[in-house]
């Protein structure tokens, strides 16, 4: 199949080109069902979306060529992750509102679906069994319309990882907890055919999944083949990511006889020499969202692929606001526990972190992981954690939820790790903040979000 590279000019003409470069349309029939699934898994109203999620201008363009294809029945779906912040609204239609893809709806009379509202078949993928919206599987053509951006734990989120967005809320944990995560994608991607991959770069992340940590760049770059593997292989290339270490396209690849050889791949379009970038993945907590604000003395290690997306985005705001409001401190020596995995014997061992005297168990994951560590009870510290503490004592703050409420973490934290004085000012000061969101007079900026007032990143994208 061919994998089509076109930049990206603003006009519906370069869309156009992507798809017909790679004759995307070719076995779409009129008649048929289609579901466009973009990524709109999360979206806050004050977080910048560039890179983040798919613009709507791509996918008011996609409406706008199949309604001139002759297609009538049209679907946009997604089911975004639930319990990242404190809000009663459901989450997909705050993201669909929060990128004006229900303007865009309502504009064509497309119907908007919510994943996490409809039924879903249960599946067994390599024996571990998950459900799926029967949407997505039930649809005659499905539109796949990921981002363009690196991950911080699958290396790159494209077409295969964007089905995710497919799963029922225990499912998507599931895939984690399992620790098959890649394995599970691929499996996944076998049992939901994409039929059209169009991949949004008009703005790419850098680390991602969001822009608390990640940072986004103009792009101007559309992605679109029928092939899924081979438009996730040029995607990934393009980043700078080798395609052959991505863990989920190598098993797709093992299982399918598929070639990573990027020569093989029948490119049309733009040079993908000219369009290649040399993006990072890997993206360290406390380093990447607390270093700004010189914080010391707390450890918030590389998460691994055992911490879920609902956790790791409450945590990443969590650790923002944390330093934002506390610049300068030396927390004397805390460290986050999160997902099922223990790094804190590896640090040690490696001398990569110092030791810590109080450890956060962050999420229930963590808590079941270190049943034994609890607060304020060294006698029953099991010996790997008495080692890490080199004799001092240890203690643990456990912070329940699946996920953790942002509300609840924040109150803890302070809590438990900071003096009253210090405690009741970031009280003061974040209930302020909180109304004046409320309000609409007040837009929270993080460190980093001031490079998106520049003209490069439009908000009429979405």
């Amino acid at each position: 199949m061919t994998v089509s590279l076109v930049k990206f000019d603003g006009s519906l003409d370069s869309l156009r080109k992507a798809i017909e470069l790679c004759s995307g349309f070719q076995k779409l029939g009129r008649n048929d069902r289609v579901l466009i699934k973009p990524n709109n898994c999360f979206r806050h109203k004050i977080m910048p979306p560039y890179g983040m999620v798919t613009t709507s201008w791509i996918v008011d363009g996609v409406i706008q060529l199949l309604l001139e294809h002759g297609c009538h029945d049209i679907s946009i779906g997604e089911g975004a992750i639930i319990g990242i912040f404190d809000e009663l609204a459901p989450y997909t239609k705050q993201g669909f509102k929060g990128t004006g893809i229900d303007k865009i709806a309502e504009k064509y009379g497309v119907t908007l679906l919510d994943f996490n509202q409809h039924p879903f078949r249960e599946l067994d993928l390599g024996g571990v069994k998950i459900r799926v919206c029967r949407a997505a599987l039930e649809t005659d053509f499905l539109i796949n319309i990921p981002v363009l951006k690196t991950h911080f734990q699958t290396k790159v989120s494209l077409g295969f990882k964007n089905l995710k967005g497919c799963l029922s809320q225990d499912s998507r944990k599931r895939f984690h907890m399992s620790g098959r995560l890649d394995t599970l994608i691929c499996l996944l991607n076998d049992a939901i055919k994409s039929d059209l991959v169009v991949i949004d770069g008009i703005y790419m992340l850098e680390k991602g999944p969001e822009t608390l940590a990640g940072t986004a760049y103009r792009k101007d770059l559309i992605i679109a083949s029928p092939d899924i593997f081979e438009c996730d292989v040029v995607g990934a290339t393009i980043m700078g990511v080798d395609p052959a270490q991505v863990d989920y396209l190598k098993e797709f690849a093992r299982r399918h006889g598929r070639s990573f050889d990027i020569s093989a791949i029948q490119i049309k379009g733009e040079d993908i020499e000219s369009l290649k970038e040399q993006l990072e993945w890997r993206f360290e907590p406390d380093k990447e969202l607390l270093a700004p604000a010189k914080i010391a003395g707390l450890s918030a290690p590389h998460p691994g692929k055992t911490l879920c997306s609902a956790c790791g985005a409450t945590l990443a705001l969590v650790l923002s606001i944390l330093g934002k409001d506390n610049p300068g401190m030396d927390f004397g020596g805390v460290a986050f526990y999160y997902g099922l995995g223990l790094r804190a014997e590896r640090e040690k061992r490696e001398g990569t972190r110092p030791s810590p005297t109080k450890v956060v168990l962050y999420g229930d994951c963590a808590i079941r992981k270190n049943k034994s560590l609890q607060k304020n009870v060294t006698k029953r510290i099991p010996s790997h954690l008495r080692e890490i503490a080199d004799g001092r004592q240890l203690s643990a703050v456990s912070i329940e939820g699946c996920p953790p409420a942002l509300t609840k973490t924040l109150l803890l934290l302070m809590k438990a790790l900071l003096n009253k004085p210090r405690m009741f000012r970031m009280l003061l000061l974040r209930a302020i903040k909180l109304i004046g969101i409320r309000l609409g007079i007040y837009r929270e900026i993080f460190p980093g979000w001031e490079r998106y007032r520049s003209k490069e990143f439009d908000r009429s994208h979405f």
